[in-house]
């Protein structure tokens, strides 16, 4: 019987000083010591040029077409350090690999290589010089570095053992022409991430009282204020009960054929909101009088819905939900327990809540909230 499976957390590896006191940092310097898959293929050239240089008397051209037919494989090997067995377990968390790389004319958006380090038992690692680790937003005919840490390479996938490297590959992908020079080995640190987009972090959306409607909809998180041949609904300065503002929803569909008269708003930033455990001690209040007249029921049902777009069993402004039991040109306050709503939806996963019109009417709304009971 295992009474313990656990594994001792190994701590990693503290910074070196100098990574030479490690392994030797330079891959490719001024000349093509080391350097294999120089041949030119149907596919590849790769020779020294001293037209172009960036540190040195020359650099290595690269052109390349994998769409050129019979290509089976494009690229170049780099053994370093006379091919010794190289140790980078150490440098892993602290260290990249540097490239400097221009065109041979115009500009690249994209850099297509695989840089894969290859071990002497042919384990191998693999990462792409994705412009990420570019100094600027394309390659052009201006130098500069590419940094790839060694930590994005994926060392799983074909098993690379990082104690033991015998090379650094450059596997040539689509097209390009390229000067490449100075790779080494240098010391990395990511920079600190900045987050464009901050999201603030949530509030309890059972905590009550939560104010659905006071002046605009809570987070700005209210839609359906619009006007078509069936209805004018926005906000109105004239009226209102609280603040500045109310909602002033005025419709005419006697025939039945208007869709969308309705006002939602979502109070949870559009994130469900699971109501089950509010059921029995919240009301929706709200304030609303009409334009003209007094009637004992409005043509105005109220429904939430959930994220499956289905609607509660909607509750009809009937006279019961009004104080005074009349709705009138007077403010009046409008209380309907959650439990008038009824089932029908999933509780665990609401939406927002509706006002869905009807026939015809012309009322303001406003102070919409949920209330404890």
């Amino acid at each position: 019987m295992t009474l313990y499976s656990g594994e001792e957390t190994v701590a990693p590896p503290q910074k070196p000083e100098k990574i030479e006191l490690i392994v030797e940092p330079i891959i490719l310097k001024n000349d093509l010591t080391d350097v294999w898959g120089l041949e030119k293929t149907v596919c590849k050239d790769a020779s020294l040029s001293s037209d172009v240089t960036y540190n040195g008397d020359a650099a290595l051209l690269l052109t390349w077409d994998r769409a050129v037919p019979d290509c089976e494989w494009a690229g170049i090997g780099i053994g370093w350090d006379s091919y010794a067995g190289k140790d980078i377990s150490e440098l892993i968390d602290y260290a990249a690999i540097e490239l400097h790389v221009r065109t041979q004319e115009g500009k690249m958006f994209g850099l297509p290589i695989v840089l894969t380090l290859e071990d002497y038992s042919g384990g191998m690692g693999f990462a792409y010089t994705g412009n990420k680790y570019f100094e600027r937003a394309s390659i052009d005919e201006k130098w500069q570095k590419v940094v790839v840490p060694l930590r994005s390479f994926d060392m799983k996938i074909e098993n690379l053992d990082p104690t033991n490297i015998k090379q650094l590959m450059f596997e040539l992908q689509q097209s390009g022409s390229i000067y490449l020079a100075d790779v080494q080995l240098v010391f990395y640190e990511p920079a600190p991430q900045t987050a464009w987009l901050v999201e603030a972090p949530l509030p309890d959306p059972l905590a009550m009282p939560k104010q659905l409607f006071a002046d605009g909809f809570i987070n700005n998180n209210g839609w359906g204020l619009i006007t078509d041949a069936c209805q004018t609904f926005d906000l109105s300065t004239t009226e209102h009960a609280e603040g500045t503002q109310s909602i002033h929803a005025k419709w005419s569909d006697p025939a039945g054929t208007c869709k969308n008269m309705a006002i939602g708003v979502s109070w949870n930033k559009w994130f469900p909101v699971d109501i089950t455990g509010i059921e029995d001690r919240t009301a929706l209040k709200f304030k609303i009088k009409t334009a003209a007249g007094s009637f004992s029921q409005l043509p105005i049902k109220v429904a939430f819905e959930d994220y499956e777009r289905t609607n509660s069993q909607p509750a009809t402004l009937l006279s019961k939900y009004v104080a005074g039991g009349q709705y009138n040109t007077q403010w009046q306050e409008v209380t309907i327990p959650m439990a008038a709503f009824g089932g029908g939806i999933d509780k665990t996963n609401v939406k927002q809540l509706l006002f869905k019109f009807e026939q015809s009417g012309d009322v303001f709304i406003d102070d919409v909230r949920l209330v404890n009971q």
